[in-house]
């Protein structure tokens, strides 16, 4: 279950990073709302006032913990969805993150910042790897940790579809 601590801390580091999502004004997500394995958050900018919204994830290990969280959604005045994923510290900065969506073609992307809550990844979603994480069930990001060990992060996308499609 989402923490109100790990989701101020998503929404801050977007903000931070001047990469906020936002959806188009024809839709308005429902805070909170959730498809499945997904949930749309929303939270008005105080610097703008502009509500921005995404959809989430986040992934636990057996214990609870978690250990990965991915949001996507639309950066003001783009027409191309990101995706924002951030891992624990400790994870090895250079070779970055290996992520798959779906049915679409697996890709590497790079660490931007690590931040308190995590080290973060961001990267676009083109309409290929958007209509890849649709037609697909699973998804995995890859990454390396303490002493190159690799760790693969399942990503469900079990309500992915209508998630997404609540931004638009």
């Amino acid at each position: 279950m989402l923490s109100v601590s790990v989701l101020r801390s998503v929404v801050l580091s977007i903000t931070l990073l001047g990469l906020s999502f936002t959806a188009n004004v024809q839709a308005k997500p429902e805070q909170g709302k959730k498809f499945k394995d997904w949930t749309t958050v929303c939270e008005t900018l105080p610097k703008t006032k502009k509500k921005i919204c995404n959809i989430f994830q986040n992934v636990t290990n057996d214990k609870g913990t978690v250990v990965m969280q991915i949001a996507i959604g639309y950066p003001p005045n783009k027409k191309e969805a990101q995706a924002l994923i951030t891992l624990p510290l400790g994870v090895l900065l250079q070779p970055g993150i290996e992520f798959k969506g779906g049915t679409a073609k697996a890709f590497r992307i790079p660490f931007g910042v690590c931040i308190k809550s995590g080290c973060v990844a961001i990267a676009k979603l083109d309409s290929k790897i958007i209509k890849g994480m649709k037609a697909g069930t699973k998804g995995s990001v890859k990454f390396a940790a303490a002493q190159k060990k690799i760790i693969a992060i399942p990503i469900s996308l079990n309500g992915f579809t209508a998630a997404f499609n609540s931004l638009k």
